[in-house]
């Protein structure tokens, strides 16, 4: 998968060495990712392109609230 649509604030869904975790970006680099897993059991912090299953971008909702929404575009 391609990292290059990601920011931080995005939630990705990553599977590393078999544990599958859902992480927030906290940086975007050429081929991988540092995270900050949801789940406090979970201690990687860095994720690679390919370990990426799924994501969730961080948007803006349409009508002009403050609060933010996630879309899945996985």
């Amino acid at each position: 998968m391609t990292l290059g649509a990601l920011k931080p604030g995005d939630i990705v869904l990553a599977d590393r060495k078999g544990r599958r975790f859902f992480a927030v970006v906290i940086e975007r680099r050429e081929r991988d990712l540092q995270v900050e897993s949801i789940d406090g059991r979970v201690s990687y912090h860095v994720v690679k392109a390919r370990e990426v299953i799924g994501i969730w971008h961080e948007s803006r909702a349409r009508n002009g609230r403050a609060g933010e929404i996630l879309r899945s575009v996985a």
